[in-house]
This record gives C-alpha cells, structure tokens and sequence, in this order.
C-alpha cells in the first residue's frame, strides 16, 4: 500500500500536468473559453498545495499546514469560479473572498489557539465540499440542452464533482468519530491511503471533466462557424441546401423553397456605403427571423439574396407565408439614427413535386423571382 506522503506528491505532479494543460487552451482560442485559466491556475493551487502538505514533518507547520490549506482552499475557490465564469454566470467575489478569509482564520485558530485536527479537518472539508456541490449543481443546471450538444462531458464532470463531494462528507464523518491527532495527517493508515488515493483520482477526473467540455464548447462553436453565415448569422449556403436536401431525401412532401431578395440593394451600398451595407442585411435577417417559425430554417443564398425552406407546407401556404414576410419587411425599414431607409423584397416561391431535385426547385424559385422582379419588384410570384 502506497503511504499518504506517495499518493499527494504524485497528485501535485498530476495536477501540475492538468493545469499545464489547461493553461495552453485560453490561449489558443483567444481567450474565448472563459474559465479555462481559472481552472488552469487552480490545479496550479493543488499541485502547490500537495507539494506543501508532502513536507509535514521536514518543514515548519506554517508552511506544510496553515499555507498548504490557504492554497488548497483558494484553488478551489478558483474551480468554483471558473465554472460561473464558463458559464457567464456572476463569481459572487465578495462573499467567497469572505468565505475564505473566515475558513482559513477558523482554520489557524484550530492550528495555533486550539490544535484540533479534527475540526481543522470539518472546517476545509466543509468549505471545499460546499464550493465543489455549487460547482456540481451549476453544471447540472446550466449545461448546454441543445439536442446537437453532446452531454457526456458535462455529465462526467458533474458526478466526479460530486463524488468528491461525498469523500468530503465522509472525512467529516471519520473526524467527527474516529479520534485522530494532528500527527495523523499522513500517518500510513488504510483511512489516510483511501482518502488521498480517492481524492488524487477525482482532481484528475475534475480536470479531464473540465477539458472535455472546452473541446465540446469550442466543438459547437466550428460547427455554428461553418454552418451559418458570418455576418447574418442565417444559415450558410451549403447547410440550408443540406437541410433542404435532407427534406427531400425523407419523401416528406410538400416542401416549398421562398427566394428572397432585396431590392435596388445596390442603391443602398451607394447611399449608406458596404458598411452600412451590411447593417441592412442584418437588419433583414432580423426582420425575417421575428416573422419565421423555428422549424422555417432561414439560409443565405448570396450577396442579397436568401432562401427559406418551408417543411410540410403546399403552395398555397407557402404563398401565404410569402406575402406575411414581404408585408414585415416593407413595414420594417431600416433606421440609421434619426434616419429611416424603407426596404422591400421580391419573393419567389416554387413547391415540390414527386421525384424533383434540389437543382430543379432553386430553379423554379430563381425563375419565380425573376418574375416578381420584372412585374415591379416587392411582390411575390410562385413558380
């Protein structure tokens, strides 16, 4: 059986190896994975802590207690708030700042007023247990639901998370009934072996947990990069032409395609300049999403020109809708300050027949557009 003093130095080299890595992650993502350097440094903590705890026995009590516990607490303070960090959640500083200057004053009168390692070791395991149940519970709670997002890593972490809690709960347990002195901190018995060997486990756990859901978050971020478009974000070409394949392939029909484009956009370059360009097609593709249904997925065709697939829906209905997001549009104009810039749009719409490809329906909606432009554009014409 390995003894104490073994398994905490093997985590501060563990735990210094997950904070390395979690160190490299913040900066090659610009820093858009908030919490990661939180949870990078708090390893950091542990592994500086562990390194303390090790040398009771050939350093002063200051350093391989009062200190070792200070770090120790502080670094998981830092778990806890980078997963409020992560999440965009607020870090409640004052009151952990105040949990912890309390903790640590309990912590040193029970050292150097009152030397009592059994509520030494309820006051820590009762901090550090509280702080990692809010961890645990924030994760539960605010972890992605999207049925695209994957629920493992979130899930992994949660319940290491929590397991941890409950060694927590169980060396309060085992202080509170089981007479132990100071010198027992790493004293080579089958309770203090368990407890570092659990423990060293769960903080590997913890970090491999975290790294998990920095790679599934910057995951769905490629995968919204690549499928939507960067300055609307509608739906990119590709994947609103994946979409409206896919309706056709399950023979789910009717599926009517809308083709939208603005017009005289060219004119609204001249006069407002690409800039002011591009805040009318937002302004646009804001202006279609408030009048579409979530299951109306909207793509963007090219320049000013965007497409809409309607699942399940004729061409009676499809006209209907058509009409509805014209009348948004010219009832939407576009405001630059004390400004206003009206905007309509021609809308072509074709329907599918049985046995008809994507190619031969965008066709059908081109040829509908081109209709509702020659007949004096801001109208909608079915193919």
């Amino acid at each position: 059986m390995l003894d104490p003093r073994s398994i905490v130095f093997i985590l501060a080299a563990l735990s210094l190896l997950m904070a390395i890595v979690l160190s490299a992650m913040p900066s090659s993502m610009s820093d858009r994975q908030s919490g990661a350097r939180h949870w990078s440094i708090g390893m950091l903590g542990v592994s500086i802590a562990s390194v303390l705890y090790g040398l009771r026995g050939f350093a002063p009590d200051f350093f391989s207690m009062a200190l070792a516990n200070a770090v120790s607490l502080v670094a998981v303070a830092l778990l806890y708030s980078g997963g409020r960090a992560f999440f965009g959640l607020p870090r409640h500083k004052p009151a952990l700042i105040a949990a912890l200057v309390i903790s640590n004053l309990a912590l040193l009168y029970f050292l150097y007023v009152e030397d009592h390692y059994a509520s030494r070791v309820v006051v820590y395991s009762a901090v550090s247990g509280v702080l990692l149940f809010l961890v645990c519970r924030d994760v539960l709670i605010h972890r992605p639901r999207q049925a695209d997002r994957a629920r493992f890593p979130y899930l992994f972490t949660a319940f290491s998370v929590l397991f941890d809690v409950l060694v927590s709960c169980a060396r309060i347990i085992n202080a509170l009934f089981v007479s132990s002195g100071g010198s027992d901190f790493l004293a080579p018995t089958p309770i203090n072996a368990l407890y570092f060997s659990t423990h060293s486990l769960l903080a590997i756990c913890i970090s491999v947990g975290f790294i998990l859901m920095l790679n599934e978050r910057l995951h769905a971020r490629l995968q919204y990069q690549l499928s939507h478009d960067a300055l609307t974000n509608a739906y990119s070409r590709s994947m609103i032409f994946e979409l409206a394949q896919h309706e056709l392939d399950s023979n789910q029909h009717p599926i009517s395609l809308l083709l939208l484009d603005i017009d005289h956009f060219k004119q609204v370059n001249d006069s407002l300049g690409h800039q002011g360009g591009d805040a009318v097609l937002k302004h646009f593709v804001h202006t279609l999403a408030d009048n579409l249904r979530h299951d109306e997925p909207l793509g963007r065709y090219g320049g000013e020109e965007f497409v809409v697939l309607l699942r399940n829906t004729p061409a009676r209905d499809a006209n209907a809708t058509a009409e509805r997001l014209r009348q948004a549009i010219a009832d939407t104009p576009y405001r630059d300050g004390q400004n206003e810039y009206p905007l309509t749009a021609s809308i072509g719409c074709a329907t599918t027949h049985e046995r008809q490809s994507l190619e031969q329906l965008l066709q059908q909606a081109d040829t509908a557009l081109y209709q509702a432009k020659r007949g004096g554009r801001n109208r909608v014409e079915h193919a």
